[in-house]
């Protein structure tokens, strides 16, 4: 009897705890359920927003492309476009005419022509019993030939245009004249009054004009540095630093070819100037240098993978 009472009892204390917790759980439940559907209704909110938003920066978007599209269909857009095209061509000519006329005026700068003031002072310095019979100045070597009545007027003769600053001379010889090797005779007037015959060979000093261009390589060579100009002797070396390497607009450029009056210079040479950074040009005529450059191969190659 007592032990039926207890399990009764036991019983009844279990059912009260179930439910007592199933009480106490759905209390909880419905005073969470409020905010699960503020936090759910939230998020349709920002959903609908956001897909708002996205439809409204796609519509933007498809009108601008359309609005573009009419743009370039019409008659007056095409003909921006084909004026563009055609400035390009006139561009890349005249960049073609602009490297030819650098070309033909580097050139020009190697023709030999005698200079007025060498002459000048050529005959300025003339001795009075002395007359010039050959005159030619070339490649920065002026050889004169005259007669004189004494031996020591082509001496003098030398010794002036020595004052002048001007000259270097390599050969000086003075002859008796001999009027048969020159023509002369009896009938002439000539006969007889030159006793002397000298020919002289020189260089100008400073005669020779050095210059030097900064040019991309390309199709049609782009110049990236006014010509400079300065002037040499015969047979100095001019240096060129700071050669190896040239930036234009954020772009390094290595050098890749340099010509010399035209011509390009051996592959060791080049090499050897790109390792000093120095290119030693010795002057014997006329020079023109041009520097060419371009992006280097590896350089090259990384951009045309990216």
């Amino acid at each position: 009897m007592s032990l039926a009472k207890s399990k009764n009892d036991f019983s009844k204390r279990d059912m009260n705890f179930f439910s007592e917790f199933s009480s106490a759980a759905s209390q909880n439940f419905s005073s969470a359920f409020p905010f699960f559907l503020l936090v759910a209704l939230s998020i349709l909110v920002i959903t609908i927003v956001i897909w708002i938003v996205c439809n409204f920066s796609i519509m933007k978007k498809n009108n601008e492309k359309n609005q573009l599209l009419k743009d370039m269909a019409d008659p007056a857009y095409q003909d921006q476009l084909n004026n563009k095209d055609k400035i390009q061509a006139e561009v890349e000519e005249l960049q073609e005419y602009y490297y030819v006329l650098s070309s033909l005026e580097s050139r020009l700068g190697t023709v030999a022509t005698s200079d007025v003031d060498t002459m000048k002072s050529v005959v300025n310095s003339l001795p009075n019993d002395t007359i010039l019979t050959y005159y030619d100045d070339a490649e920065g070597v002026v050889e004169i030939h005259g007669t004189s009545l004494n031996p020591q007027s082509p001496q003098n003769y030398m010794h002036l245009l020595e004052q002048t600053g001007k000259f270097s001379f390599t050969q000086a010889k003075i002859l008796p004249f001999d009027p048969v090797k020159n023509g002369y005779n009896k009938d002439n007037i000539m006969f007889g009054t030159m006793k002397y015959e000298f020919e002289f060979k020189c260089t100008i000093q400073g005669h020779f004009m050095f210059s030097r261009t900064k040019f991309l390589d390309g199709k049609n060579p782009q110049p990236i540095t006014e010509k400079q100009y300065s002037q040499a002797d015969l047979n100095e070396v001019k240096p060129i630093e700071g050669i190896a390497k040239v930036e234009v607009n954020g772009t390094t450029y290595e050098l890749s070819n340099v010509k010399i009056n035209s011509v390009a210079i051996s592959a060791q040479a080049l090499e050897e100037a790109k390792r000093t950074d120095i290119l030693n040009v010795t002057v014997t005529s006329n020079t023109d240098v041009e520097l060419y450059y371009s992006v280097p191969k590896a350089a090259a190659k990384d951009g045309g993978k990216s």
